[in-house]
């Protein structure tokens, strides 16, 4: 016999994990700590298994409620997305967004753009960071949501992600010399994009140098294009001057990545679920091109 979850068992335990306890969830969702507590074991007795401990006031989540909060979460954007598709007021209100100068902030930032003219009441303060201080900034609720690159393991917030193929990018004289270790182009530790390539190196049994860090992405593509060295990156990034390097060159493939979309439920407004909604379609294609 099938069981169906109602999703705002679904909407309790994600807005506790979001808000970090119980009676502020219930504050949000206009019930009581108790009530927030009953629906809690109501969802642990429908999956059989503990979702959430408690230690004094902190809460942390199982190995269980770990490995349900992306699913939670998923269920929750689609159906916000289609209470969304139905609705017929005018979005307004301001969102802060954050997008990662390690992938192509400016292809996200023409997404968040069409949607700003598509609603002219909702104003949108982009901020443009690396990935790790991205998520940092939306877990200390500096932002609304984030666009950023999703490390292996259970990460919080979450919401829906696409895999994206790196490849190795050089520029258009370069010249490799197999005899001599590769000069490598990246961001700073801890990038996901050097980390695929340090690890395609070591199984290829071949010696690198780094020759430039940059935190900005166009840092690094000015540094490939100059001939630095080689660098990683995805079809949004690529510009004239540099070129997608060849195995033949001996550049070894690198590991997909995830680029995702991270929010707290809890906190985001309909104009915040409208963007993204906008966003993650924007996300998924750039997983195909």
């Amino acid at each position: 016999m099938a069981i169906n979850i109602p999703t705002d068992l679904l909407r309790t335990f994600v807005t506790v994990v979001d808000l970090g306890g119980f009676t502020r969830a219930g504050q949000s969702l206009g019930r009581t700590q108790p009530a927030i507590s009953l629906q809690i074991r109501r969802l642990e007795d429908l999956l059989r298994a503990k979702l959430i401990q408690t230690e004094g006031r902190q809460i942390s989540l199982t190995e269980a409620g770990m490995a349900l909060s992306p699913y939670a979460r998923q269920i929750l954007r689609l159906n916000d997305d289609v209470v969304a598709n139905f609705a017929d007021h005018a979005l307004s209100g301001w969102l802060r967004v954050g997008v990662p100068t390690d992938f192509s902030h400016s292809f996200l930032v023409d997404a968040i753009a069409g949607f700003a003219l598509e609603n002219p009441e909702v104003r949108v303060e982009v901020e443009c960071l690396l990935s790790g201080p991205l998520r940092d900034a939306l877990a200390n609720d500096q932002l609304d949501m984030a666009v950023a690159i999703v490390p292996e393991g259970n990460m919080p917030y979450l919401v829906d992600s696409a895999r994206i193929q790196p490849f190795w990018a050089v520029s258009e004289t370069y010249v490799d010399k197999p005899r001599d270790p590769l000069p490598i182009v990246r961001h700073p530790d801890p990038c996901e994009y050097a980390n695929r390539m340090r690890g395609a190196l070591r199984e290829e049994g071949r010696q690198w140098r780094t020759t430039l860090v940059s935190r900005d992405l166009a840092g690094v593509q000015s540094a490939v294009r100059a001939g630095l060295g080689a660098t990683a990156l995805t079809p949004a990034t690529l510009t004239p001057g540099m070129r997608i390097a060849r195995a033949d060159e001996g550049f070894p493939a690198l590991a997909s990545l995830k680029i995702g979309l991270f929010y707290k439920h809890a906190a985001l407004s309909a104009a915040g679920h409208g963007l993204a909604q906008h966003l993650l379609e924007h996300i998924q294609k750039s997983g195909k091109m």
